[in-house]
Formats: C-alpha cells, sequence, structure tokens
C-alpha cells in the first residue's frame, strides 16, 4: 500500500479541535491531514521534509531546539508531544512534534515560519537555545476531571501517564544495533516503550552512593575487604542479635563489578518510570518518598533472607550483601503502575519484545526454582528476590500519591474539559 492510500484508509483527530482531519494533497503534491476548522496541518514523519524539500535537516532542527511540554497529544500515537520552541531576536516559534512517530502538527500560517526556520538555519544562523519551562501556560484553574471526578493537573505525572498509548508505542518502536548487542551480550532486559515526564534525580543520586562505596571497597586492601564486608554487611545471626543498622548498610554493598552493574542496571531502567509517579507527591516530598519506599523494600528483603538463613549452619554467619531485594521491590511496583509496559529480551539471538507481566512471571519462576534446587545454600538470595517482589508489589499502593485505578484508567475517555 502506497502512502496516499495508507492516509485515505484512517481518520485522524485534529489535536485542537478534535474534528476529524480532511485528507487533502498539498500544492507540493504531498498527501496530508487538515482540519476544516482551525486550518492546522498534521504532517506524519517525512511529510514536512516532502513539502520543504532538501533545506529540511530533521537533526540540524533538533540540535537548536529547545524542548517544553505541549498541550497535544499525537493523533497517530496517542502519547503526548513535545513542544519545539525556536527563540530568535525579535520573539519566537513554537511548533508541536511526536517524537515517536515523528509527526509534526502546524497551526495555520506556520508553514510560512518553518520554511524560513529551516533556511536560516542552513544558513548557519541558529535561533537562540532557552531553558525548560511550560510550552503554553497553564492557569491554575485548568485541570481536567476524571471518571472518578477527581481533578486532574495538567502538568502531573498522572496526566502523563494517561496520555501515553503504549500498545501503539511499544508497536512503532524497534532496537538499535547498539541496544540489541549490549542486551544479547548482558542477557539484561531493555525497555521498549516508557517515556518518562521529569529526571529521576533522586534515583541518580542512589546510584551513585552505590558506586562510590563499591569504589572504596575497591580500594581497600585485600585482608581488609571481608572484614569491611561483616561490618557493614547484613550477618544474620549478628541481625538477630541486634545490629539492626547492616540492614540498610548492605544496601549499598557489592561484591563484584558485575553484581553493582546489573543491579544498578535495572534500577536505572525500571526505576524511573516509578519515581516520576511519586513526584506526584511534590518536588521535595515526591523523591523523599521514593528513596523512603526504595530503603524500606531493602530491609525487608534483608529480613526475610534473615529469617530464612537462621537456621543454616553456614549462612547464618555470611554476611549479605547487596541492593536486588530492594531492585526486586521496584521491578514489581513498576510491573503494577505500567502493565501494559514491554521489555526487549533476545532469546537465542532473536530480540522479543515481551510483555512486563510475562518477564517477571519468568523471573519470578526461576528464583522460585532455584530455592527449591539449591534451598538455603545458594549463593544467590533468592529469598531477598522474591520478599522484595513481593513486598513492592504489595506496598506500591500505599506510598502512591493516587489511586493506581486512576492512572490505568485510558485517559482518552470518560474525559472531559471544564
Amino acid at each position: 500500500m502506497n502512502s496516499e492510500d495508507s492516509s485515505l484508509s484512517r481518520s485522524l483527530p485534529c489535536v485542537k479541535c478534535k474534528e476529524t482531519l480532511s485528507t487533502i494533497k498539498s500544492f507540493d503534491g504531498v498527501v496530508v491531514d487538515r482540519c476544516r476548522q482551525c486550518s492546522g496541518t498534521w504532517y506524519d514523519g517525512g511529510e514536512l521534509e516532502q513539502v520543504l524539500g532538501p533545506a529540511f535537516d530533521y537533526q540540524a532542527l533538533m540540535r537548536t531546539v529547545s524542548m517544553r511540554f505541549s498541550d497535544y497529544i499525537c493523533p497517530c500515537c496517542k502519547m503526548a508531544m513535545r513542544a519545539l520552541v525556536f527563540k530568535f531576536q525579535h520573539g519566537e516559534l513554537v511548533i508541536d512534534h511526536c517524537s515517536i512517530c515523528r509527526g509534526f502538527w502546524l497551526d495555520s500560517g506556520e508553514l510560512e515560519s518553518v520554511k524560513n526556520l529551516v533556511e536560516t538555519i542552513r544558513d548557519g544562523v541558529a535561533p537562540v537555545r532557552i531553558g525548560f519551562s511550560s510550552a503554553r501556560p497553564i492557569s491554575e484553574r485548568a485541570v481536567s476531571v476524571d471518571l472518578d471526578d477527581k481533578p486532574l493537573l495538567k502538568d502531573s505525572a498522572l496526566d502523563h501517564y494517561r496520555s501515553v498509548d503504549y500498545e501503539t508505542g511499544s508497536e512503532i518502536d524497534q532496537i538499535g544495533v547498539s541496544a540489541y548487542l549490549f542486551s544479547a551480550l548482558t542477557a539484561l532486559p531493555i525497555e521498549v516503550f516508557n517515556p518518562v515526564k521529569a529526571p529521576a534525580f533522586a534515583m541518580y543520586l542512589l546510584i551513585m552512593l552505590n558506586i562510590a562505596v563499591y569504589v572504596h571497597t575497591g580500594s581497600l586492601v585485600p585482608d581488609k575487604i571481608m572484614p569491611f564486608m561483616r561490618e557493614f554487611g547484613a550477618v544474620p545471626l549478628d541481625v538477630l542479635s541486634g545490629k539492626l543498622h547492616t540492614l540498610v548498610t548492605s544496601m549499598f554493598l557489592h561484591i563484584n563489578f558485575w553484581h553493582l552493574f546489573a543491579n544498578m542496571y535495572v534500577l536505572f531502567v525500571f526505576g524511573d518510570n516509578v519515581y516520576d509517579l511519586f513526584n506526584d507527591h511534590g518536588k521535595t516530598r515526591g523523591p523523599l518518598t521514593f528513596v523512603v519506599f526504595y530503603l524500606i523494600l531493602g530491609v525487608l528483603s534483608c529480613l526475610i533472607h534473615i529469617i530464612m538463613a537462621a537456621g543454616h549452619p553456614v549462612k547464618s554467619t555470611v554476611p549479605a550483601v547487596g541492593a536486588s531485594g530492594a531492585v526486586s521491590g521496584i521491578m514489581a511496583a513498576y510491573c503494577r503502575a505500567f502493565p501494559k509496559s514491554r521489555i526487549y529480551q533476545i532469546i537465542f539471538w532473536y530480540p522479543f519484545k515481551l510483555p512486563i507481566w510475562l518477564y517477571l512471571g519468568i523471573w519470578v519462576l526461576l528464583n522460585i526454582a532455584l530455592g527449591l534446587i539449591a534451598g538455603s545454600g545458594a549463593r544467590v538470595s533468592w529469598q531477598a528476590h522474591l520478599g522484595g517482589f513481593a513486598f513492592g508489589y504489595l506496598l506500591l499502593p500505599h506510598f502512591m500519591p493516587f489511586h493506581l485505578e486512576r492512572l490505568q484508567v485510558n485517559s482518552q475517555k470518560g474525559r472531559v474539559q471544564q
């Protein structure tokens, strides 16, 4: 099917008026979608390049842009778009763009401005980069109402994630060569599609702290490493004797680079979206709540390990170290919050897009199998893994700034504007 046939066989809503866009052939011979009411035009990925010709350089355009949040939802991907802001000496140009399908929405009259912009960039006169803020100021009264008739702030993480179309985004997304090789060589998962709203700064600090402790451990002379591990690791008999602080300190110790890397990588992949949700508690309370949630998961998972290893003649005297219990809890929280997300996993050198529930279900079964085969003598603490996972799944609703049911209701249905 050619591009013209594909365009004629669909019905897209206007991002502003919600009227159905009409498919027309522009004066350049390119088939585009235009709103008869507001005269805005939707350009699918590649169409704006065809209209503007050789002057259009997508990469050069993106290098000069500053991104802000847009009020609009991509008519194809059904996820929030980004406003591309180009600031000049006498004003600024704001156009809306979907980074997933690379489509552009241009309001009436903006095409000529974009033509001038790309020619300016081509001539080496780049716009002035500006900071990150809301594309269109939203008053405090500008809220939406969800199915529970509860106010929903437009700039909230809840609103952001309810605008994400996981099925379309996962279908469009393809794994790159570097990501494929990384996953194939490490057997670690790669998130297919779950765009974050804001950086997870407190989570990054947790990762940096783990790295700093590992570097310090590596700087010790060999005969000092094991005493250090025994002092700050969670030795079951010592914890039961009152050395409770090691339930926390043991979370930041790792026995080798791969142990550290795997834990921090998985925390990075799954933790940023969970952290994002917590931001709706507030700029200070949100990050603090995430850190407390993470630490509680680590402590509880370590307690499960200690209780189950206490009767083992060897394991009861061996320090338990690592962040895997807390990270397992974050994985479970991610699965409960984002059940429609998918994970790339390389199996026999083929990249599969596995539903998150299937991927983590296999992971849980592998830990159960390890427990049945090796029992308390296993080198890997399957007890902490399963305990952390269970606590993360069960405790998440008690730490959330809103009910999970509100997150998982399709934001495109049952919502009206006030």
